[in-house]
This record gives structure tokens, sequence and C-alpha cells, in this order.
């Protein structure tokens, strides 16, 4: 909430929510909002400020806080979690950073302005605004939304030197996982979608389709995925907004001229997998 606390409500013996109140936790003073909130291997993972708060949800204490990033002023904005791996994005910033699921060690970074700017070159982009806006995980790919409109999609692989299986073990809470793998950017296969928003983008949401039972987005079974991106107008980065025709309406005379390519768009990708299992799964995307 708005006042940096969490609003936890429960179920009765019928699984019916009970009406008995909620319980409330308290992350830090009231002057800061909680932004997110995500599940992580059976744990909450709560940001606050520039700071993640791990809950469990059994007995709904707080067993570890780890600071997302150095400077105390920025802001967790969004938290995927594969593996044995969390990515994170900051508010206003054009950088994501891994996170050990177990561990909270700090794993890597990956700044997308270079490999934006290196794929659409520098005078089609407003880089105040190369921010990251959105941020999903589906397929072991990860999505990442900015503000300037441009989507980028980036393969998840694990790194040779760390295939070794691990058992993670917490003395205090009794707790015990077993390692999966650790979702490393490999931005050498990372792709840019000429197709954009003209501004920020709101959301991105995996879809499964193909299939007429609604199955999980991770299942392996999964052959066919959308991807679908939300925001203000559309643009193709390679011909930019110089060469667009204005087709549209007029409103309260010449000066009011509504372009369609201005209104909201959604922009929807279509991913093809393969058959064979997670460790070495690929992914063909097409817009």
């Amino acid at each position: 909430m708005a006042n940096g606390t969490i609003a936890v409500f429960h179920r009765d013996s019928d699984g019916l929510w009970s009406a008995e109140g909620y319980h409330k936790i308290s992350l830090g003073k009231g002057t800061s909002s909680v932004t997110t909130l995500t599940i992580v291997s059976g744990r909450i993972w709560a940001a606050y400020r520039n700071c993640v708060v791990v809950i469990d949800p059994r007995n709904l204490k707080i067993e570890k806080v780890f600071m997302a990033h150095p400077k105390r002023d920025s802001q967790v904005k969004g938290m995927q979690w594969l593996g044995d791996g969390v990515w994170i994005s900051i508010r206003l910033d054009s950088t994501i950073r891994l996170f050990h699921a177990h561990t909270y060690e700090h794993l890597q970074d990956v700044n997308i302005e270079p490999f934006i700017t290196k794929m659409l070159g520098t005078n089609k982009l407003d880089f105040l605004h190369l921010r990251i806006t959105s941020l999903v995980i589906t397929n072991r790919r990860m999505w990442i939304g900015t503000g300037t409109g441009v989507i980028v999609s980036v393969p998840l692989n694990e790194q040779s030197n760390s295939k070794k299986q691990e058992i993670y073990s917490d003395p205090s809470t009794e707790r015990v996982a077993a390692s999966s793998f650790i979702p490393y950017c490999d931005m050498e296969q990372a792709q840019v979608s000429y197709h954009g928003h003209k501004d920020s983008i709101r959301f991105l949401l995996p879809i499964p389709a193909g299939s007429a039972k609604p199955k999980m987005v991770l299942d392996t079974e999964v052959r066919k995925l959308l991807v679908v991106s939300g925001g203000d107008g559309y643009i193709d980065f390679r011909l930019g907004e110089e060469n667009e025709e204005i087709n549209g309406n007029i409103e309260e005379g010449p000066s009011h001229i509504v372009k369609p390519r201005d209104m909201s768009h959604i922009i929807v990708w279509e991913m093809t997998c393969t058959s064979e299992p997670p460790s070495s799964e690929k992914c063909g995307v097409d817009t």
C-alpha cells in the first residue's frame, strides 16, 4: 500500500475469505509505498524503496531485507522470478539486476541502452525516457518494455560453470531448497523489435495459444505463446514518424488531426517453442 504496509487477507476453514479483518505488515515509514509483490520459491518478495523484503507467508515474519540498488532514493519497479534467479528493474533506470533467489547474492547487471542504441541508432530515440517500464519472463525469455516504446527480448541461459547441483538451507528457518538454474541474460542473442509504441510500454502479458484448455505459461507442453504489449501509439522504428501518412479523423478543424497510429495500441508476438526439455528449450519469435 501507499503507506509502506502490506495487507494480508485470510481464508476460513471453508476456504472462503474471512470477514474477521486482515493482518498488516509494516515494511518501513509511511512516506514510501510498497511498489510490487511477487512469489519466489515459496516466499513473498516485497519491494520497498530501494530494498527487497522477504516474508514467510506462513507466519508473516520478515526473513531478510537486502538492497536491490545502492542509491537510497531509487525505487524497485518490477520483479520476475525464474529458477534460482530474480530479475529486478529500477524506476527511471535502463539497467536490470539479477539476484540469487536463495542467497540474495547480486549476480549480473544488464544495461539495455547500449544494445538499443546499436540496433536502432541515436536519432530515433529519446534517451531521457530510455528507462525500463515493464518486465516479464516466459519460456526462458525476458521481455523488456521501455519508456521510449522499444521492446527487447533476451534469452535466459545458464552459464557453463554453474551447472553443479546444490542444496540451499537456512538454519534459522529450517528451510531447504534444491538448486535449479540461474537465468543469466545472453545479450549476444538478444532481439529488439522494430515494431513498438510511441510512448512507454504499459504492460507485457504472456498468453498461451493454440489450445482450448488453459495451461501454465511455463508448461513445456505449450508449443505456441502470444506475448502482448500495450501502450500509446504504434511506430515502425525502421521508418520513423516522418514517413507516416496522416489518415485520420479531423476533429474541430484541421489543427486537430487524430492519427490512427497515435491511438492506444496492443502489439502481439507469437513464439513457437520446440518440444525439447526446458534445459535446452528454444523459441522463435514472430511479430
